[in-house]
């Protein structure tokens, strides 16, 4: 049975009429963003989301240091955790480690969410322009949605808007 999540994902790329990479992407850079914030994490640790939507869950991997006692949880692991992950790993090494947080909590829930959505909205605006850049210099067709004495705002496909100035009207 598939979750909730993959559901919500399915419905997200039809809704969206998006590449499922891109969405993905979008979610994955969401989880780093709100990882990010939620435990204050350096900018040059490298953090990576693992997205597994079969069963909705995901799991964050964060590069620290391999070493004998830990000092700092979040720059720094055990040995032993470590060659769970990357069974040749020595002290003194990187190696990314599973640091998943327990709860996340709602203003990490907030950033991902938003994070999601401006991700959404670029390649939407992308997919426009995209469309459109092969249509120059042809005749398309349109809604008027407005008319105002600058000229006319005119619905096109994609969710795009056009606008008609007063001079390039027929009288």
């Amino acid at each position: 049975m598939k979750s909730e999540f993959a559901l919500a994902f399915n419905e997200v790329l039809e809704d969206k009429g998006l590449p499922r990479e891109t969405i993905l992407e979008a979610l994955a850079q969401a989880l780093v963003s709100a990882y990010r914030k939620s435990v204050n994490a350096s900018s040059a640790q490298e953090v990576k989301a693992v997205i597994d939507l079969d069963n909705g869950e995901f799991t964050v991997l964060v590069e620290k240091e391999v070493v004998e006692s830990v000092q700092n949880e979040q720059t720094e692991v055990e040995l032993k955790e470590a060659r769970k992950y990357e069974p040749d790993a020595q002290l003194g090494d990187l190696a990314m480690v599973e640091s998943t947080p327990d709860d996340f909590g709602r203003v990490a829930a907030q950033t991902a969410r938003q994070v999601i959505q401006q991700k959404i909205r670029d390649a939407e605006h992308s997919a426009q322009i995209e469309y459109y850049e092969k249509q120059l210099g042809e005749i398309i067709s349109g809604i008027v949605q407005a008319a105002n004495s600058q000229g006319l705002t005119i619905g096109l496909e994609l969710g795009a808007e056009g606008i008609m100035p007063r001079r390039e009207m027929i009288p």
